[in-house]
């Protein structure tokens, strides 16, 4: 009888050491299967994408409801437009000013985007800046 047992037992091993291997193998293979497809999360950014390049020296002088933004513009003949963003305004100058005047703002806070374009539209990174108008009229102003 005892022969029977150890043969018994053995088959049961070799069983379990058949099923776990099977669970392993499957495993590997679902892995490998789900991971099928996981270059759709970065493609888009293996283009070369090519910026205008950007102002630098961005400052704001604040007045009566108005801001002046005065900043250096980059070297070379790239970029040809400049563009300012702040709440839904856009303001598109035609050709590289290094210095904007925005009146009639409300007394309020604004985050001012200068961008540069290139002549096929591309856009620059932009420079920011954080703008608050005054709301009294000072002699100063």
């Amino acid at each position: 009888m005892e022969p029977k047992n150890k043969l018994s037992t053995d088959m049961k091993i070799h069983r379990i050491y058949q099923s776990v291997l099977s669970v392993l193998l499957l495993s590997v293979a679902l892995l490998f299967a789900a991971c099928e497809g996981m270059d759709d999360n970065y493609k888009d950014y293996l283009e070369d994408i090519v910026y205008s390049p950007r102002v630098t020296g961005l400052s704001a002088q604040n007045g009566y409801q108005v801001v002046t933004l005065n900043w250096d513009n980059p070297k070379g003949d790239i970029a040809k437009k400049i563009i300012i963003r702040y709440d839904e305004e856009k303001v598109v100058f035609d050709e590289m000013v290094s210095t904007a005047v925005l009146s009639n703002l409300e007394v309020k806070g604004y985050e001012m985007a200068v961008y540069t374009m290139d002549e096929t539209g591309n856009y620059s990174v932009p420079a920011m800046i954080y703008v608050f108008p005054n709301g009294e009229d000072t002699p100063d102003n």
